[in-house]
């Protein structure tokens, strides 16, 4: 508007000044012409004389000094913002003087000093004002007292503002005290402050609002419900609608089923004029019951899955006989090569493919969520051997008995320990197993043999350290620890089972089966090897990542692991290097952070302060009784308290071994006793133990599987696991320890040393499953991890060498293990992160993680569809968006 007037007072003087200039009445006179005078006389004309043309009289040139431009008048102002442009201007300038400006002209709120400098001729005046542009007072109103409903995810008062640019947030009082945001999600009475936070073109203004925060405006509650089905009409309806007045209506819609399925039902409430006033939500589940006929089918294959193998059922079942095994009938001898004939290849694969028609029979038949799953996992199994068959030579590219870990004569101590003594069979047996190695280990030579016959020998480097791992044996000789291990167990039978003479008798056998055939079988294994050293040329030591047809295998392996739809391997590579990078940055500003903070000069100092500063000062047996107090912060209270036993690998194990500890599983009808054995060698400081304890035990591996056990699903699902399930979830749970501890300390020093080990965690194995994809997908060798380490991690040529040489020589005899460790860790972190996102304040730990545990260890696929099915219906509770 005022650009508008400017613009009219112009154009109006200027036809003032026209109009003035051709007006008769101005007073502008003009002299009259003079007449010559008549009279009678001649009349006489004077001549007139010449006179000089006349010249304009020049105007003088004004005299403008420094002090007429000084006199100008440069005022300053101040002005609410309205989005226009604002300026000074210089007034009482005199003409011809030039005027220019700096920092003028403008539009957003501020203090503006502006500058004007006259110039005239080489006279040249500067002259300051100060512009003020005011910020603005939001219009922010809210009703003084408000009912707001737990529903939607938004629980906050209602306000009104004037414009978008703001940032509204909510300080929480309850009881005249501050507390967080997230108690508004609690029902309750609540004081909140309304805070328009200060922007660019708004001053910060608040108000104050009384809030009542309730789950229903008339007390009502829609449950979830889970019905099975029996063909009938199900229902589900608000638990009271009482204090709904009488001129309202309650209005269902979707929450009556007769199929099984899942259906997503609400609940609204309309007031007279047909308004909804209120919304409920609640999810109707029909469910099939347990199919007798496929529960006898999986019973089935439950006992074809033992069968013939007497380890496995001593293992798995405290009571044979139970299963309808009848362990005197099995022989106790432990695993020994045999070649595979044409004709067992024949008919090993027509075994599965017939296992597999019975399955399918059951493809379509109304079965309950456990029994999809347990069907879900056989028909894993049974494909992923069907697949097995169609690879030539798929029996020689694996490599199972000789590795450079001690092969199956490492597993043969580890399985005798875990052995049960439940009767004098169960003793009698370990012997019998015991004295079987004297031909079983010597048999593994043929097993190298015919690998390098059809073009699959083993490196030098594999043979070598196998044999290092027999001689350690060779050389403890009768000192070997397991004798004493195994004959400490044999002591420890109840009296009722066998007597002191027995014990004594039996323990002399096993001394006597350990000196001769055990180790007999060792030596005898040891010797052969010699003449396989060097049977493989160096440059065909990669295994699977030199076959023809190794990154094939790697693919189906990994995909088998991990069960995922539509798996891509570039994807996959892409989203581990990514995250890597991710969480080594992470890793590295935690571990940046603490030589800052500690002064830190040497590794020695850093590995120092972090073992000066442990979660828990304790034995091992301490620090499990201290993780059994912090699980119920992260998952679901047990049902049985098992007694957990703590032991130790012997050191021939102990020096080959890539594992820092391992849970062997106990038998499905056990819930009194459990065991984990650590790595006496591998262990490190009082938190690396800690953590171990917590990956292997409490709430790792040994409480997920207890907790498997307790949930009903069919014994075949709970022994059938999947890794990168097992692995992903016992590294979750590591995180979560460190999470908790960083949540609940109020020691600061702690603290940021627990940040490390989180950050130091998340970011492990990660670089180890990119490699293993590197090397059996993308052709890198040993010289390609050493360089990738000296350009990335900055060692010295020597050092990336050796370990480069290391990383090599352990990924290509282990190819996809690790992905089932920083995958499967990945997946369970990603799921987590994003329900918390998703679910804010309506996220429950303990409900969530025990939804991940809801089917057993499935796959990552089968988990997937878990956490969507979870996430559906949670989302559906609260009025919150989820997109599966």
């Amino acid at each position: 508007m005022k650009r508008i007037l400017l613009f009219l007072f112009i154009i109006f003087s200027f036809f003032t000044l026209v109009s003035c200039g051709n007006d008769e009445e101005s007073g502008n006179d003009i002299p009259p012409v003079e007449e010559p005078t008549i009279s009678g006389e001649e009349t006489v004309v004077p001549t007139p004389e010449p006179q000089p043309t006349p010249q304009p009289t020049p105007t003088p040139a004004p005299v403008i000094t420094k002090e007429m431009l000084e006199a100008a008048i440069f005022e300053g102002d101040q002005v609410d913002y309205d989005g226009e442009v604002h300026s000074l201007e210089v007034t009482n300038v005199p003409d011809g003087v030039e005027v220019t400006y700096k920092n003028n002209d403008k539009v957003n709120p501020g203090n503006y000093y502006v500058s004007a400098t006259l110039t005239y001729g080489d006279i040249t005046v500067t002259k300051t004002a100060y512009l003020k542009i005011n910020q603005l007072t939001p219009e922010l109103t809210a009703e003084a007292e408000q009912t707001v409903l737990l529903y939607g995810g938004n629980v906050y008062p209602k306000y009104e503002i004037n414009n978008t640019e703001q940032t509204v947030v909510f300080t929480v009082y309850k009881d005249g005290k501050e507390v967080s945001e997230k108690s508004l999600f609690t029902e309750g009475e609540y004081t909140v402050e309304i805070i328009a936070k200060k922007s660019k073109f708004y001053v910060e203004d608040s108000i104050t609002v009384n809030v009542t925060v309730v789950s229903s405006l008339f007390g009502l509650n829609f449950e979830d419900r889970t019905f099975e089905w029996d063909g009938t009409e199900k229902t589900i309806l608000l638990n009271s609608e009482e204090n709904v007045p009488s001129d309202y209506e309650v209005v269902y819609e979707n929450n009556v089923g007769t199929d099984a399925g899942v259906y997503y039902a609400y609940a609204y409430v309309k007031d007279p004029e047909g308004n909804v006033v209120e919304t409920q939500a609640a999810t109707l589940n029909i469910v099939h019951p347990t199919n007798e006929e496929f529960e006898t089918y999986l019973d089935g294959f439950f006992y074809e899955y033992l069968e013939d193998d007497l380890l496995s059922i001593n293992i798995f079942c405290e009571n044979p006989s139970k299963w309808g095994f009848d362990i005197a009938n099995y022989e106790a001898s432990w695993y020994s090569y045999e070649p595979t004939t044409e004709e067992d290849f024949i008919e090993g694969k027509k075994y599965f493919n017939d296992l597999y028609t019975e399955l399918k029979a059951f493809e379509n038949a109304p079965l309950s969520p456990l029994q999809q799953v347990a069907y879900n996992k056989v028909e894993d199994f049974l494909l992923e051997n069907i697949a097995l068959y169609e690879i030539e030579d798929i029996e020689f590219m694996r490599i199972v008995y000789v590795d450079s870990f001690g092969g199956y004569v490492a597993d043969f101590a580890t399985y005798m320990e875990a052995y049960s003594y439940r009767s004098e069979e169960d003793v009698l047996d370990i012997i019998e197993f015991i004295n079987s190695t004297e031909t079983a280990f010597p048999s593994y030579l043929g097993f190298v043999a015919d690998k390098a016959e059809h073009g699959y020998g083993l490196s030098r480097y594999t043979v070598s350290k196998m044999r290092q791992f027999l001689y350690d044996i060779i050389e403890q000789g009768e000192d070997y620890y397991l004798a004493d291990a195994i004959c400490a167990r044999i002591n420890a039978v109840d009296s009722s089972i066998l007597t002191a003479e027995q014990k004594a008798s039996y323990c002399a056998q096993v001394v006597n089966a350990m000196d001769t055939a055990y180790l007999k079988g060792v030596q005898d294994l040891y010797d052969g090897l010699e003449a396989y050293l060097d049977v493989l040329p160096e440059e065909e030591s990669g295994y699977w990542s030199t076959y023809e047809t190794g990154e094939e295998l790697f693919t189906a392996e990994l995909e088998s692991l991990l069960g995922l739809e539509d798996f891509n391997m570039d994807a996959y590579i892409a989203e581990l290097e990514a995250e890597f990078k991710r969480t080594n940055n992470l890793a590295s500003d935690a571990q940046s952070n603490l030589v800052s903070k500690f002064g830190i000069k040497t590794n020695e100092q850093f590995y120092a302060l972090l073992e000066s500063y442990p979660i828990f000062e304790g034995t091992p047996e301490e620090m499990v009784k201290y993780l059994e107090e912090f699980a119920p912060n992260v998952v679901p209270n047990l049902k049985s308290k098992p007694n957990i036993e703590i032991k130790e690998m012997d050191e021939a194990s102990a020096k080959v071994s890539n594992a820092v500890a391992y849970y062997m599983k106990s038998a499905l009808d056990n819930t009194g006793s459990e065991h984990i054995t650590l790595n006496p060698l591998k262990l490190g400081d009082a938190n690396d133990v800690l953590g171990t304890l917590a990956h292997e035990g409490y709430p790792g591996h040994l409480y997920a599987y207890v907790y498997s056990k307790e949930i009903g699903q069919h014994d075949l699902s709970t022994i059938m696991t999947n890794t990168a399930h097992a692995e992903g979830w016992a590294t979750y749970v590591e995180l979560a320890l460190y999470e908790y501890v960083i949540n609940t300390t109020d020691d600061p020093n702690l603290k940021v040393i627990v940040e490390y080990l989180y950050a130091n965690q998340l970011n492990g194995y990660l670089i180890y499953s990119m490699f293993d994809a590197y090397v059996h997908c993308r052709g890198w060798d040993a010289s390609d991890i050493s360089y990738w380490l000296q350009k990335n991690y900055g060692y010295k040529e020597e050092d990336g060498d050796e370990t480069g040489e290391e990383i090599y020589n352990l990924l290509i005899e282990t190819p996809v293990t690790y992905a089932a460790y920083a995958y499967g860790k990945l997946f369970f972190v990603k799921l987590h992160d994003q329900a918390k996102e998703i679910l804010g304040s309506f996220y429950n730990e303990i409900e969530f993680n025990g939804m991940l545990l809801s089917k057993g260890w499935t796959n990552l696929g089968e988990l997937q569809n878990t956490y969507n099915e979870y996430m559906t219906a949670k989302c559906h509770k609260h009025g919150l968006e989820f997109v599966a």
